[in-house]
């Protein structure tokens, strides 16, 4: 009884190797040396064949393991050249902005405003597109004419023509931020909606108001020029792009010297409302230039 339980254990064995997922015998004796796979002798004996598939297979994995090592250590290597790499970057911007702060005087001295320049221009970059024409033709036109006057100096800005950007970069880069969430806002604008509607209705008036104003509503940049006259007087024109609209509008102000006592009709001439009016034959500003606004004034 004793020797049959023995041999039923015997039987019923079962050895690790056979839970290990070996290679095929035509990829073994292809690819494993002479000196592991024998062929003249685990060709007709089935148990030296597995003992050697088993050496070829830790072979392999010793192999695997010394190349993982090494795929470890340059790991290790090229994570701290790009450690290093990332300080130096970290560092530099602040050594830049000292190197740009110490040369503000030169740059005073020598009419080069690099710096200034440099943040007008990524100003810039988030103006509408007729809006950053008119900022970059207006800066190339006083960078021109300054060269004209003194050809023998270093480029430079007119004196008497003068370009900045107003308004609120913040609010610029917003109109171009998906919104977050936008299904959970829809979702409360809706019930938002109709609560308002159930407490009161507004009104047609109210209604074409809000879509008027929206209408015209402006971008959150605008472009300003200053044109410097030979009295000091300085004409101001600060120009807006109506964002719905697909137009550019103008406010003009004229700043004098001095205070000018003239007849009623010079001073319509110079009055905001008509210092721009008829600058071409039939140009009063009480027509849109872009066709398609009419349909959209229809609407309203």
């Amino acid at each position: 009884m004793h020797l049959q339980k023995e041999i039923t254990k015997c039987l019923e064995f079962k050895s690790k190797h056979e839970e290990i997922d070996l290679v095929s015998l035509e990829e073994f004796y292809s690819e494993a040396p002479p000196s592991i796979s024998k062929a003249e002798i685990t060709m007709g004996d089935p148990h030296q064949q597995t003992l050697a598939r088993l050496d070829w297979e830790l072979e392999q994995r010793k192999r695997l393991a010394e190349k993982y090592r090494e795929c470890l250590s340059n790991k290790e290597k090229i994570l701290k050249e790009i450690e290093v790499k990332r300080d130096y970057l970290s560092s530099l911007q602040p050594r830049l902005n000292s190197i740009m702060q110490a040369s503000l005087p030169v740059q005073e001295y020598l009419f080069m405003p690099f710096d200034q320049a440099h943040k007008q221009y990524e100003t810039a970059r988030h103006l509408p597109p007729p809006l950053y024409v008119l900022f970059v033709q207006a800066t190339a036109y006083g960078q021109a004419c300054a060269h004209m006057k003194s050809s023998s100096q270093p480029p430079r800005q007119d004196k008497t023509l003068s370009v900045a950007i107003e308004g609120s970069v913040d609010e610029a880069k917003a109109l171009f931020k998906p919104p977050e969430d936008s299904q959970d806002d829809e979702s409360d604008s809706d019930a938002e909606e109709e609560q308002t509607t159930k407490r009161r209705r507004p009104t047609l008036g109210v209604q074409l108001d809000d879509k008027r104003k929206e209408m015209l509503k402006r971008h959150p940049l605008s472009v300003l020029l200053d044109l410097k006259c030979k009295d000091n007087s300085v004409l101001h024109l600060t120009f807006y792009y109506l964002m719905n609209l697909n137009i550019m509008t103008v406010k003009a102000k004229v700043t004098t010297a001095v205070e000018l006592i003239t007849p009623i009709s010079a001073g319509d001439l110079l009055s905001p409302d008509s210092v721009l009016s008829c600058l071409y034959p039939g140009d009063h500003g009480k027509k849109t230039p872009n066709p398609a606004n009419q349909y959209q004034f229809d609407k309203v």
